[in-house]
């Protein structure tokens, strides 16, 4: 399966800042880094593997921390 990274990255980017918004009231660069590092194990969606970009868009989805902007999730 061929997917869009970019498209991608900008949903794990939008979803990570609000989940952090959520739970701790800011996000900053830093933060988001660092939480996708313990989400991932990678501290960037750049070294990401296709299949481990569309599970942690999935897991944010779950979570509900992509209700805004669900209609640009690929299918």
């Amino acid at each position: 399966m061929e997917i869009h990274r970019h498209t991608y990255y900008r949903l794990i980017h939008h979803g990570i800042k609000s989940l952090l918004v959520d739970r701790l009231g800011h996000f900053t660069e830093c933060e988001y880094h660092e939480y996708l590092c313990l989400m991932t194990g990678k501290s960037s969606c750049f070294s990401m593997s296709d299949d481990e970009l569309v599970l942690t868009v999935d897991n944010l989805k779950e979570e509900g921390y992509l209700e805004d902007i669900k209609r640009t999730i690929p299918n």
